[in-house]
């Protein structure tokens, strides 16, 4: 990789640290939990034109979107505007939605998850705009780098915290968008992410039978009855699936709930399931292992439809499973990233896997298309009251992401590998 180039970049990504500083401070001022991302929405495509896209458009699930370059292999960068809600604000040291720089951080409601991520992609889009229009080499003494057969699109998704993976099913399934690799900017703290555990929710109902409470004698308790069966269920942590690199799986009831008569005997009990999965896990063999304890207590288990209901209005309901997934050491993607670590730093970057779920459940886990993780937030801070990103590392994200495409175009001369869905062309939408 040209050292011109390298310097160029990083030049370029400290010029702009006003701009994308300044960017990250406005999406912090916006509340934009799940499904009430619209403004944020709106922002993100003010500052996709402002850096120059060649393209600027939502889906139809209302995600913001630029592109840069015209090429047919689509490289993804992915970062959710949607937050966790804020339970206490007495908790956090500065107002959540009041972007607060303190040295080298600046600390609001998602600076970690995930407002420091699209500013990163943001603004590594911008510097291959730059890089792009200008070439590599300061004052354009040098022809212009190409990237023909690429294009580069940034998505400031939503949904995310409440419905990972749903809203870029949509981008992919009902608008047609299929990239050939995934780069997501969740918390790595500048290290890669080759993988997750996945996670499914499980409902568990017995029926009793209903009685006043001044004669329990004539009712069958349906709490009494779940008793066994949440037993059982705590039981089965020592026998699932075990996975080399991400450990056993493990499963915890997280709620519960019954009629909303407190002088009846109630007639039903439900509880919830959290399942943490292993890659490979299916829905099928999820259910099968549960129900083989449950069923002979008297009781049924079923995943559920998680209801999702868009800033646009659109409604993408689905079965609330969300797949693992790992991306193989080997494979030309993470050979890329680990590249553009040693262009820009002279080493490799560390790598793992995350413990918490994103968007991959459905890129890498669902649809099978190549995905990694690298972004400048660190899990420390991630739903915490101290949320923050470094400043610093922010700079550097972007210059990652600006280098990333020109380095996996250099690895990757060849057409998409059938694993992007039978070996078809990644595609644009008609629209």
């Amino acid at each position: 990789m040209q050292p011109e180039l390298i310097s160029r970049i990083t030049t370029l990504s400290h010029q702009m640290t006003e701009r994308r500083e300044r960017f990250l401070a406005d999406l912090i001022r916006i509340r934009s939990y799940t499904g009430q991302e619209g403004p944020a929405v709106e922002r993100t495509l003010a500052e996709l034109r402002a850096i120059g896209c060649d393209e600027v458009w939502t889906d139809s699930a209302g995600n913001a979107l630029g592109r840069i370059g015209h090429g047919p292999r689509i490289i993804l960068y992915d970062a959710h505007l949607d937050t966790n809600e804020v339970a206490d604000e007495r908790a956090w040291p500065h107002p959540p939605l009041e972007p607060v720089v303190e040295g080298d951080a600046m600390f609001g409601l998602g600076a970690s998850d995930c407002k420091g991520g699209v500013a990163a992609i943001v603004y590594g889009a911008a510097v291959i705009r730059e890089i792009i229009r200008n070439g590599a080499m300061a004052g354009g003494s040098h022809p212009p780098l190409r990237l023909d057969d690429f294009s580069v699109v940034v998505m400031g998704a939503t949904l995310e915290e409440d419905a990972e993976g749903f809203a870029l099913r949509s981008l992919v399934e009902r608008d047609g968008l299929r990239p050939e690799v995934v780069l997501l900017a969740e918390a790595t703290d500048l290290t890669l992410r080759r993988g997750q555990r996945g996670r499914c929710e499980v409902r568990v109902r017995v029926e009793g039978r209903a009685a006043h409470a001044s004669q329990p004698h004539l009712g069958e308790n349906a709490i009494l009855k779940m008793l066994p069966v949440i037993a059982a269920l705590e039981a089965m942590n020592a026998g699932l699936p075990v996975d080399p690199i991400f450990g056993r799986g493990n499963q915890v009831v997280t709620m519960i709930e019954g009629p909303h008569t407190p002088n009846s005997v109630p007639a039903w009990c439900e509880v919830t399931l959290d399942r943490r999965l292993v890659p490979g896990e299916t829905p099928e063999g999820v259910l099968a292992g549960i129900r083989a304890v449950v069923e002979p207590l008297g009781a049924t288990a079923a995943i559920p439809d998680q209801p999702v209901l868009t800033h646009t209005g659109l409604r993408l309901d689905g079965p609330a499973f969300y797949p693992g997934w790992l991306l193989a050491e080997e494979h030309p993607l993470l050979a890329a990233g680990q590249d553009t670590c040693r262009a820009l730093w002279g080493r490799p970057a560390a790598m793992d896997v995350w413990r918490f779920s994103t968007d991959g459940t459905y890129s890498a886990g669902a649809a099978g298309i190549p995905t990694l993780g690298f972004g400048p937030q660190e899990e420390q801070y991630v739903h915490a009251a101290n949320d923050q990103v470094s400043l610093t590392k922010l700079r550097t994200a972007a210059a990652w992401y600006a280098l990333f495409p020109f380095v996996y175009a250099t690895l990757t001369p060849l057409p998409p590998s059938p694993c992007q869905g039978e070996g078809e062309l990644s595609r644009f939408p008609q629209r």
